[in-house]
C-alpha cells in the first residue's frame, strides 16, 4: 500500500513542475501581450495626432487652392465691368453727339 502512495506522490510532483513550467511560460506570454497592447495603444494614439494634421492641412491646402480662383473671379468680374462701362460710355457718347 505504501508504494501505491509513494507512486501518487511521485505523480502529483511531476504535475506540479509541469504546471509550474506552463505557469512561468504563461508569465512570459502575458508579459510580451501586455508589451503589444502597450505599443498598439502609442500606434493609436500617433495615427490620431497624424490623422488631426493631416485634416488641418487639407482644411489650409483648400484655402490655398481657393485663392486663385477667387482671383480669377474678381479679375473677370473687372475686366466685364470695365468692358461694360466702355460700352456705356461709348454708346452714350454716340447719343450725345
Amino acid at each position: 500500500m505504501e508504494e501505491r502512495y509513494l507512486q501518487k506522490i511521485i505523480e502529483n510532483e511531476q504535475s506540479t513542475k509541469s504546471a509550474h513550467h506552463r505557469i512561468d511560460k504563461l508569465e512570459s506570454e502575458i508579459g510580451e501581450i501586455k508589451e503589444l497592447t502597450i505599443a498598439v495603444k502609442e500606434i493609436a494614439m500617433e495615427t490620431k495626432a497624424t490623422r488631426e494634421d493631416v485634416n488641418d492641412m487639407n482644411g489650409r491646402l483648400k484655402v490655398v487652392e481657393e485663392k486663385p480662383a477667387k482671383n480669377w473671379e474678381t479679375i473677370v468680374k473687372s475686366v466685364l465691368g470695365a468692358l461694360g462701362s466702355g460700352l456705356v460710355g461709348a454708346g452714350l457718347a454716340l447719343i450725345l453727339k
